[in-house]
């Protein structure tokens, strides 16, 4: 099974030359992107916590942890929550190797 957020390689001959070393923008350095807040509760997001739970952990109202997540989606330019978690792992998982 591919994976829906990874895009798929492509042989360096095959593009542009402008476009042969990074044609996706990968990978995306999340902290221009977002506010270290934000990463922190999308990285939350990605360990599989609930609102609720990410609220608890940092001492704030859910609604705070929603205003994040909602700012973290439009900075990414993701189309939802689950894109904006995928976008992130996809980059933390990119990051870590």
């Amino acid at each position: 099974m591919t994976a829906h957020f990874v895009p798929q390689a492509q042989p360096a001959g095959t593009l542009p030359n402008s476009m042969a070393t990074n044609a996706f923008g990968w990978p995306v350095d999340l902290t221009e992107r977002v506010t270290p807040r934000q990463l922190e509760i999308m990285l939350k997001l990605c360990e599989g916590k609930v609102n609720k739970q990410i609220a608890y952990d940092l001492n704030v109202t859910t609604a705070t942890v929603k205003a994040h997540i909602r700012n973290a989606i439009e900075r990414l330019g993701a189309k939802n929550r689950v894109h904006a978690v995928a976008i992130v792992a996809a980059n933390s998982a990119i990051m870590a190797a």
